[in-house]
């Protein structure tokens, strides 16, 4: 496979999970600073902007509007909704051999039916728009493409981009925040609430959802499991390219990125994790950060 497929394919992937989880992030944060109203909405705005890694926010920005227009319908950024959504169909476009006619044409279906403005009052519905279509183009891709590499390099991409996401939102939550309402609101901005219920079947407990979102190994977003699905996708990308160890028997850089972070969390108590809590999901943020140079140093720009 051409190193441009392969990284386009990648950036597809994580791409499209971007604007899925940012929807499903928003939906619920702005829904609860709406209806509730808080008496420093400047600063519940501010709050918002920091789990997407926003820094630098004047004033002006600190409205639910300006929200709306910089994080979902701005077309420019691509960690927007529109902008993800948009730049995964550009790189779908360079790429159309690799991808099944049914995703090719969800993807460009989605990106012309998205609004060019949203108001608060009708943003649950848009909210609701990206996280389906998300949904329509990840069941596509699971039902009309081969497992080949094509296939492999887009599921890393989505794996990586959803830890990523994952540890912004909980390095975010209030650790001391023990209320119901704030582990629950947590529990859904992850799409975890129905599954974390069926789990435990009772009250909803802010140490009880931090473990079921980091170490659940059969919940789909949970940290561990994403991990692991990320171990056996690059293993299995390794293997076709006959790269699995080095000379000295080490499995390849990403791989190694990858199975020092499941390990950290796998074997670790949960009382030592939430001990430097902010800490841990920064080098969650980080382990993604470097496998996606790994595999650049790899498979996107290998050295000649």
């Amino acid at each position: 496979m051409l190193s441009r497929i392969a990284d386009a394919m990648f950036w597809i992937g994580r791409y499209v999970e971007r604007a899925d989880q940012t929807a499903r992030i928003l939906d619920v944060t702005l829904q609860t600073i709406t209806e509730d109203t808080p008496e420093d909405l400047p600063a519940a705005c501010a709050a918002v902007y920091q789990i997407f890694g926003v820094e630098q926010v004047q004033d002006e920005d600190c409205t639910v509007q300006r929200v709306l227009d910089r994080l979902v319908t701005d077309r420019m950024n691509p960690s927007s909704v529109a902008g993800a959504l948009l730049t995964a169909r550009e790189n779908a476009r360079g790429v159309r051999e690799a991808l099944s006619t049914e995703v090719w044409e969800s993807l460009n279906t989605t990106t012309l039916g998205l609004p060019r403005g949203v108001r608060p009052s009708r943003m649950h519905g848009a909210f609701q728009f990206a996280k389906d279509r998300c949904a329509v183009v990840n069941g596509l891709v699971d039902s009309s493409m081969t497992r080949d590499e094509a296939w492999l390099f887009l599921r890393i991409g989505q794996l990586l981009e959803r830890v990523d996401m994952l540890a912004r939102n909980l390095q975010d939550h209030d650790l001391e925040d023990s209320s119901s309402a704030g582990t629950v609101m947590l529990l859904r901005s992850c799409s975890a609430h129905e599954a974390y219920i069926r789990t435990y079947r009772g009250r909803v407990r802010s140490y009880r959802a931090i473990e079921f979102l980091l170490l659940d190994s059969i919940f789909p977003r949970s940290a561990v499991h994403c991990l692991s699905e990320l171990d056996e996708a690059l293993e299995t990308l390794a293997k076709l390219h006959g790269n699995s160890f080095d000379r000295l028997g080490a499995a390849e850089p990403g791989r190694r990125i990858v199975g020092r972070a499941l390990a950290s969390l796998r074997f670790r108590a949960l009382d030592d994790i939430i001990a430097d809590f902010d800490e841990e999901m920064e080098q969650l943020q980080m382990v993604t950060g470097a496998v996606t140079r790994a595999l650049g140093t790899t498979y996107f720009h290998p050295a000649h």
